[in-house]
């Protein structure tokens, strides 16, 4: 079912993406992060052992414009390049890290499993691939990462949650957020009404996103059909796929859960805020209000009903086995 839901939103992803792009004209100066932290500032600021790793270890393999692993050639994901590709390579190493944090559809939940610089290469993106050291080396980034975010100090130490790492806490959320993702609920909370009629710079968003481009799908269509065929339903994407229901939801470790456990899930009002103001590096999205909106009233409904369900569920923190295929690890 996976596969051929990806499949489905991949032949469609772009299709019809049309819109103000306002301001910027996809020149680099539009979405160079300069002097910024862009839209999600890892905490431990200039003080992070994340950044230098990203800086000296990743960075130099996903900026390379020649080689089988980089992301950078003309036509691909360096700032500057194809205005539709999803721009996370920064021009420059300096800019590079504030850049590709920015980008929930490119790091996920900073976990191997939901973090797209890895998956979409796993999964033979356009042919291109990852020594095994350079996917080590990514891979030690992303956990690093997770463990400042999740209150883990710059020097390496701390941030799980007992004999659980952060990744495994991460996991663990979101598999079990899934299996209390409802169908009803989402109706109940009207989702699918309240995204399809939301706008941003006078273009409805369902322009871009109705079949998921970008990793974040709106469309009217609630549920992708059993066998796969037709176009991707909003609700089956997101229960289903952990790329894209990190996009609305996220991992908060610093605070505990319902179950008395380390984390819980919340909104992802992070990466809300930094697109629709149009934070580098995301500056030519059309903007919108990321808070009074109808589309966030009934995203926050949503939250609200599956977050009454985790808790219902006590210590086991699920409501059954979890939907996303396959599951966050």
């Amino acid at each position: 079912m996976r596969s051929v839901l990806l499949a489905t939103i991949a032949s469609l992803g772009l299709v019809g993406c049309v819109g103000n792009l306002d301001p910027g004209t996809g020149t680099p100066d539009d979405n160079d992060v300069g002097d910024g932290s862009g839209t999600n500032p890892n905490p431990q600021g200039q003080d992070s052992v994340a950044r230098k790793m990203f800086e000296d270890n990743v960075y130099p393999i996903i900026a390379d414009k020649t080689s089988a692993s980089g992301c950078a050639s003309v036509g691909c994901h360096m700032i500057g390049n194809t205005p539709a590709s999803t721009q996370f390579v920064a021009q420059t190493k300096e800019e590079g890290w504030a850049t590709v944090t920015s980008f929930t559809s490119v790091v996920g939940a900073f976990t191997p499993s939901t973090a797209a610089i890895l998956t979409k290469l796993d999964a033979g993106h356009n042919g291109r691939t990852y020594s095994a050291a350079q996917r080590q080396a990514i891979t030690d980034w992303l956990a690093q990462e997770a463990t400042e975010r999740a209150g883990g100090g710059g020097g390496g130490g701390g941030g799980g949650t007992g004999t659980e790492s952060p990744g495994a806490a991460t996991a663990r959320l979101m598999n079990a957020w899934s299996s209390c993702l409802s169908v009803t609920d989402f109706q109940t909370a009207n989702m699918s009404q309240a995204w399809n009629n939301m706008t941003a710079g006078g273009s409805a968003c369902r322009t871009c996103h109705g079949t998921g481009a970008y990793n974040m799908i709106i469309t009217p269509i609630t549920e992708t059909a059993a066998d796969g065929s037709g176009p991707p339903g909003m609700f089956t994407t997101i229960a289903t796929v952990k790329e894209y229901m990190i996009m609305w939801f996220t991992v908060d470790l610093s605070v505990m859960g319902p179950d008395g456990k380390k984390g819980k899930i919340i909104i992802n009002q992070t990466a809300f805020d930094g697109v629709a103001n149009g934070v580098a590096p995301h500056s030519t999205h059309p903007r919108f209000n990321s808070t009074n909106n109808n589309g966030m009233t009934a995203l926050k409904s949503w939250y609200d009903l599956t977050m009454a369900k985790v808790a219902a569920a006590g210590a086991t923190g699920n409501c059954g086995p979890t939907k996303l295929d396959p599951p966050a690890m």
